[in-house]
């Protein structure tokens, strides 16, 4: 039997990508001093967004039930990241775009 995330924790996931999303702006000026010469900033930017999500998460999980999620939580974790990380993607390259 396959557990997951329960439903608050979904929307608590949820809530933390329309979060980061909608300060694409800073975090693309912040990329644009971090990132060698080498590499690409929409790439670079797209793992630090998703990092940045993954690890709120994470922590409020922890602070919430006093453990590290199991394994179906993080199946479930990034099942739901996987679904909504071509929104955050395209939000980066459009606003990449804007700023070069």
């Amino acid at each position: 039997m396959v557990l997951g995330l329960d439903l608050a924790d979904k929307k608590t996931l949820e809530s933390l990508m329309k979060f980061n999303l909608y300060d694409v702006d800073n975090l693309i000026i912040f990329t644009k001093q971090l990132l060698p010469s080498q590499g690409s900033q929409t790439d670079f930017l797209y793992g630090l967004m998703l990092g940045i999500i993954l690890g709120n998460f994470i922590e409020k999980f922890t602070k919430k039930y006093g453990r590290n999620p199991d394994e179906d939580e993080i199946l479930d974790i990034y099942f739901t990241l996987s679904l909504k990380s071509p929104k955050i993607r395209k939000l980066i390259l459009k606003n990449v775009r804007n700023f070069t």
